[in-house]
């Protein structure tokens, strides 16, 4: 079968990187409304790179590719309400931390240590989206299967989340502002009748988008995983595990949509870069320009949407 010569070209080419990063500016400078919205410029900058690291760190694509962080940040820009700065906006980077720790606790000598960063940058997060802790669980979990769970990194873990509290109980009690600590606690379990109108539909037509994505190349990968090494399907799973769980979530608590979203293109930048890089048959081939051109037109409807206010 005739292998598509563009999704190989921009899979494995040098300049996909580079194009990708004047398409984002581009996108940015159009949409910039605040100078304080360039904080979240930089801050997914810096989870691009993490990201470039994180494949690098532990071989998620069995080839050299750059495609992982070019899908999220020009998917990222094509979503224009996610510029805006809110403190949430560190979610995707506090998350991203959390996992790269996670991973190196895979059959780790020194798994607590790592299980500990991983449960403390997932704490610190929560202190600007208290919503990220509904992702512990699935990090204990993911103990097992990376085989580092014992009862050292289990109460290892459990510091690593109560220590940014204590930190910030510390500094509000100096302070006499206790309600500092309370807000995060009473967010975390204050849970709203589910309301879809709450989000514009444009929104949830951009959520879709990715939702599909996230969907077909995570059932495409439970069928080529048998390809990978084990350690490289253990990484994968957990994202696809991951990924569904935010979008449960986005499901039962829609208000929650903007910090979550990022989380779960996180996990589906990687699965569709496995896919588009390892995998070519007409399948790919068709599927790769239909993502290709769905992520232009929806770049240029958020961007109407941004322009005319609606």
């Amino acid at each position: 079968m005739r292998e598509n010569r563009f999704q190989i070209n921009v899979a494995t080419g040098r300049m996909t990187l580079p194009v990708a990063i004047l398409f984002c500016l581009m996108i940015w400078v159009m949409s910039l409304d605040s100078w304080k919205d360039l904080g979240t410029l930089g801050i997914t900058v810096l989870t691009g790179y993490l990201m470039i690291e994180t494949n690098t760190a532990f071989s998620l694509i069995r080839t050299r590719t750059s495609l992982p962080v070019s899908i999220y940040w020009c998917l990222f820009s094509a979503l224009v309400f996610l510029h805006t700065f809110e403190w949430n906006c560190f979610t995707p980077l506090a998350f991203l931390l959390a996992v790269v720790h996670l991973y190196r606790s895979y059959e780790s000598p020194y798994a607590s240590a790592n299980i500990f960063h991983a449960f403390f940058f997932l704490s610190l997060g929560s202190l600007a989206f208290p919503q990220l802790l509904f992702f512990a669980p699935i990090f204990l979990f993911s103990t097992f299967n990376f085989r580092s769970l014992s009862p050292k990194s289990f109460f290892a873990g459990l510091l690593g989340i109560a220590t940014p509290y204590w930190l910030l109980f510390g500094y509000a009690y100096w302070n006499d502002d206790m309600p500092l600590v309370l807000a995060p606690l009473q967010e975390l379990f204050h849970f709203q009748a589910i309301e879809y109108s709450l989000i514009p539909l444009y929104r949830w037509i951009s959520w879709g988008f990715v939702s599909l994505l996230f969907i077909i190349t995570g059932i495409h990968y439970s069928q080529v995983s048998y390809q990978d090494k084990t350690r490289t399907r253990i990484y994968m799973t957990f994202l696809i595990v991951t990924g569904c769980w935010a979008t449960l979530i986005t499901l039962l608590q829609p208000q929650h949509l903007h910090p979550l979203l990022p989380v779960q293109l996180i996990c589906t930048s990687f699965l569709a870069a496995h896919l588009f890089t390892l995998t070519r048959n007409r399948f790919s081939s068709i599927f790769f320009i239909v993502t290709f051109v769905g992520s232009i037109f929806l770049t240029g409807y958020n961007l109407w949407m941004q322009f005319f206010n609606f």
